[in-house]
């Protein structure tokens, strides 16, 4: 081979380096926009079929009662430690988690949504307590790659119907618009509703 056969090859490499890399960072958002999207479906629950039976044992002690005190103390959850703050997090993530993997194998959108599911809450925190967060997640609060103060406190104005997406603010906007949540509502029987 000549050297212009050489450059072509050469060429063709980096274009599928650009190509595989590319396909990586979508599937690295994806799952990341994927974990922000389930944490909206698992807030909505919370709100909307908790009130009324955090009385259930388990997922009423340990799920419905604190989503109900954190809209009456939003900051209630942040005085508590790290582990007690996010474990119901995790117990819900890890097995959602190990059922993606069992079912498509290992992908970076797995991983991606993985992590960010298990973030969620601490996202979640840190957008109520500034003190909370570190110096590099305020850096990802201005861009929106994970929940900021201001783009969260949409949640909590009465009657709490909307933005409940809590890992990024990319999502609310557009369940918002399209009124995702109230459409999701009209599947539901009315009487399972708060």
């Amino acid at each position: 081979m000549g050297p212009a056969q050489d450059a072509a090859l050469a060429g063709g490499g980096l274009v599928v380096i650009a190509v595989s890399l590319l396909s990586l960072f979508l599937q690295l958002l994806l799952g990341w926009l994927l974990a922000d999207f389930l944490s909206g479906v698992l807030h909505w629950v919370e709100d909307r079929f908790g009130p009324g039976r955090e009385h259930w044992p388990l997922i009423g002690r340990l799920i419905f009662a604190p989503n109900l005190l954190h809209h009456v103390d939003p900051t209630a959850f942040t005085r508590a430690g790290f582990l007690d703050r996010n474990w119901t997090t995790w117990a819900v993530v890890a097995p959602l988690a190990c059922a993606l993997l069992w079912l498509f194998g290992s992908h970076p959108w797995i991983w991606a949504a993985a992590a960010g599911g298990a973030a969620a809450n601490e996202v979640h925190a840190w957008a109520h307590r500034r003190t909370l967060a570190p110096g590099w997640a305020t850096v990802l609060q201005r861009a929106g790659f994970i929940q900021s103060p201001a783009h969260h406190a949409v949640h909590h104005v009465p009657p709490y119907l909307r933005s409940y997406c809590i890992l990024t603010d990319w999502l609310n906007p557009l369940l918002d618009r399209t009124r995702f949540w109230r459409r999701l509502e009209r599947l539901v029987p009315e009487s399972w509703l708060a």
